[in-house]
């Protein structure tokens, strides 16, 4: 996970979305999941969401198809309705992140430092930043845990985009579609040593 920043809400949000769910929330103040499902105004901006994060999941910091993009409620609708139609709730995950996460509580990496979440290199494995406090680095465990972010499926994809950029060294390219790799391998001064450590 990377920092991100909120990106402004479209221009037509406020009338596609926000506008149509809250008059659904007036009359039904704690829908249930199948009436949530007939009232998802929030599948009118997924398109927007997509464009304005670029492609990058908000949980991996890596970039994927449109056509398992979702609209991840950060704070979950079920808990928080009144935040269900809401741009700044919004968060753009790829389905197994999405799925992964589900009701649980995790850190916004609207709010996170960029530091907070770690690569180590060669292993591909999040860890949190040694240098925070222990409650800091027990919320990050459980984020990564939460998130499954070591999984095989996640480290193969950044394992991947790694072995992409040692193979074309295009390092614009590595920011542009995995943004968490290239701001660590920047950070640990590692953009052309990789190369020799990977061989290994």
């Amino acid at each position: 996970m990377i920092h991100i920043e909120l990106m402004p809400e479209p221009a037509n949000f406020n009338a596609e979305v926000r506008e149509p769910g809250n008059r659904f929330l007036i009359l039904v103040p704690n829908p249930t999941k199948k009436q949530w499902r007939v009232n998802h105004y929030w599948m009118h901006c997924r398109s927007d969401l997509y464009r304005s994060y670029h492609g990058i999941c908000a949980y991996t910091g890596l970039w994927f198809p449109k056509l398992s993009a979702t609209v991840d409620h950060f704070m979950p609708k079920s808990k928080y309705p009144q935040k269900a139609y809401e741009w700044n709730n919004f968060r753009l995950s790829c389905e197994k992140a999405n799925n992964n996460k589900g009701n649980n509580e995790i850190l916004d990496p609207f709010s996170i430092s960029p530091d907070w979440f770690q690569l180590d290199f060669p292993s591909l494995l999040v860890k949190a930043n040694p240098h925070l406090l222990r409650d800091e680095k027990s919320f990050i465990k459980e984020t990564i845990d939460i998130l499954k972010l070591n999984t095989e499926d996640f480290i193969d994809t950044r394992q991947y985009w790694l072995m992409f950029y040692i193979e074309n060294l295009d390092f614009d390219h590595l920011e542009r579609y995995a943004p968490f790799i290239a701001y660590e391998l920047r950070r640990q001064n590692l953009k052309t040593r990789i190369v020799e450590m990977m061989r290994f």
